[in-house]
């Protein structure tokens, strides 16, 4: 229990340390067609110290938060099409796979492609399917999304990360207090 906290709150603390670089690079980022991003020596510095963060695709709680990131996709990409200067931090965690191997990363920047389908950068080092590099733009279909997140600036309220929430159900009940008041992750709040 206390290893999945610990993954928990890693997968946390890398994903803000990447997205508040991101954020100071391109403060505007409201749209997933933004492309800006955070100076690559910032990023890999912030990569580097990411932990495998495992999904425990048998814990009924995580394929919950897989449910409710699957079934509210679709209302997270009209909030975040919108050019809402209020709306930063956006980001998809999707599966990648390589032959029979599988690893959760997270995308951030990534843009809605014309002819459907997703295209997005890796914002962590893959560890377990190497084929993929840290910055590497790759593309991902719907299927593939096992999580969202996006925050508002000025209610500091992190919206999605339903994968981190799961994650916390097996934490001890002051350290979820402070990682939702650090983080405004409010695992209790609805969909967009």
């Amino acid at each position: 229990m206390k290893r999945l906290h610990r993954f928990a709150l890693a997968s946390l603390l890398l994903l803000s340390t990447q997205l508040a670089l991101a954020d100071k690079a391109a403060p505007q980022a409201s749209k997933p067609a933004d492309k800006a991003s955070a100076p690559k020596t910032n990023q890999k510095a912030a990569a580097k110290a990411d932990e495998v963060v495992e999904i425990d695709t048998e814990d009924p709680a995580m394929k919950a938060a897989v449910k409710k990131a699957q079934a509210t996709f679709d209302d997270f990409i009209k909030t975040v099409s919108v050019r809402n200067p209020n709306i930063g931090n956006i980001s998809v965690r999707v599966a990648l796979r390589d032959g029979k191997k599988l690893e959760y990363v997270w995308l951030a920047p990534f843009t809605i492609l014309d002819k459907g389908g997703y295209k997005g950068t890796i914002s962590a080092i893959p560890t377990i399917v190497k084929k993929y590099q840290f910055s590497q733009q790759v593309p991902f279909k719907r299927a593939d999304v096992v999580d969202w997140m996006y925050t508002e600036a000025d209610t500091r309220i992190m919206h999605g990360n339903f994968t981190t929430c799961a994650q916390l159900s097996h934490a001890p009940e002051s350290d979820i207090r402070e990682i939702k008041k650090r983080y405004g992750l409010d695992c209790t709040r609805s969909a967009p």
